[in-house]
């Protein structure tokens, strides 16, 4: 009897971590974005281990490294010796087939800033960076987008994060096409989507006819409910200056703690407890025309932008994508926290001023040049 009894405890075990394993991984079905033309083309291509053999080839152009990286390989945090970061020159619809064949499922965090349906070319002095125009068809880019998302998707490890950085154009678009893509629950505790950061800053246009646009969005999704995430990280010190409606009290010793009354119970802070970081992000700012950390690219984001996002959702060692990687920010930050990294573009410019970028560090660790294969 006694063994029949714990094979009951061991069924019912088994049966409560099915269900909460259920919930946690449903999905609920949802309104879909519709648009001429619309088809997963990756659907099409990548259903087995035999597409993925027959996907485009990475040709290997130049590697390149230094003493100091020699050196650093021997810590035990360094990537192995084996692996090379990779800087390749092609367009996403080429590339990302190509890293199929080795990453799938395999990288932790995504970072993209693509073309934002802007209607117009971007230069760098009298060079093209990228074209952004697409005839002034929403469709063509919403497909483009779509193929994209759900690539990516694919290339993400299960306890992967995608961030994607747009503006007002097509944010609502995108969040409905990966909603589609990664699945969608109200509560936003399983897969997909996680938060929709708020980029505000103080450059821009100002507008007599509507609000001054000061903000890009950067939405984040993941892969599963498992995923990276470390606050503490990014979060800032809640120090002695009065915050919401909290009450200050000075101890004898001179530090500062901050109560607060909810639901019944009293809650205590130290002035140095790190508090959850927000997502309205105004501490970072558009760089302007003369920072010192500009290189020229039509579109550059700021380094602090992507220490943020790489810090909170990534460990080191972890491997990070950019297929917009535009003046290198993506792959020169996880290049300074020990992350190992995979930067696109499409623009034989974008790709040159990132290795201009990445050889000016003092220290780096090998990286090829690649390009698809004809």
């Amino acid at each position: 009897m006694m063994h029949f009894d714990d094979a009951l405890l061991d069924l019912h075990e088994l049966l409560k971590n099915l269900l909460n394993n259920t919930r946690e991984n449903r999905v609920i079905t949802m309104a879909e974005l519709t648009w001429k033309g619309k088809h997963n083309t990756d659907a099409q291509h990548f259903t087995g281990e035999q597409s993925y053999l027959s996907s485009p080839q990475l040709n290997t152009l130049e590697t390149f490294s230094n003493q100091l990286q020699e050196n650093s390989l021997q810590t035990n945090l360094s990537p192995p010796p084996t692996w090379f970061n990779r800087l390749i020159c092609g367009d996403k619809s080429q590339v990302l087939p190509a890293l199929m064949r080795e990453f799938a499922n395999s990288i932790n965090l995504i970072y993209i800033d693509p073309p934002f349906m802007t209607g117009r070319d971007f230069t760098t002095g009298t060079q093209l960076a990228y074209s952004d125009k697409w005839d002034n068809d929403l469709d063509v880019y919403l497909q483009w987008l779509y193929e994209t998302f759900v690539q990516l998707h694919r290339l993400l490890a299960q306890d992967g994060s995608l961030y994607i950085h747009l503006d007002w154009r097509a944010t609502h678009y995108a969040k409905v096409i990966l909603d589609e893509v990664f699945g969608y629950r109200p509560d936003a505790d399983g897969p997909g989507f996680k938060s929709e950061i708020i980029w505000h800053y103080q450059s821009g246009g100002r507008s007599h006819k509507c609000y001054a646009r000061k903000h890009d969005t950067i939405l984040l999704y993941t892969r599963s409910a498992q995923y990276c995430f470390h606050g503490e990280r990014i979060g800032e010190r809640r120090g002695t200056q009065k915050r919401n409606h909290m009450r200050k009290q000075m101890g004898s010793d001179g530090r500062v703690t901050w109560t607060i009354r909810s639901a019944g119970r009293i809650y205590s802070y130290d002035e140095d407890a790190i508090m959850t970081p927000s997502d309205v992000w105004n501490d970072i700012g558009h760089l302007h025309q003369k920072d010192p950390e500009r290189n020229g690219y039509a579109t550059q984001k700021p380094a602090a932008l992507l220490e943020r996002i790489i810090l909170a959702s990534s460990e080191e060692s972890d491997l990070i994508l950019d297929c917009f990687c535009g003046s290198g920010a993506t792959p020169a930050v996880a290049e300074q926290l020990g992350r190992r990294w995979i930067a696109c573009d499409q623009s034989t410019l974008a790709i040159q001023m990132t290795e201009k970028r990445l050889l000016a560090q003092k220290q780096f660790r090998p990286f090829v040049l690649q390009r698809v294969n004809p």
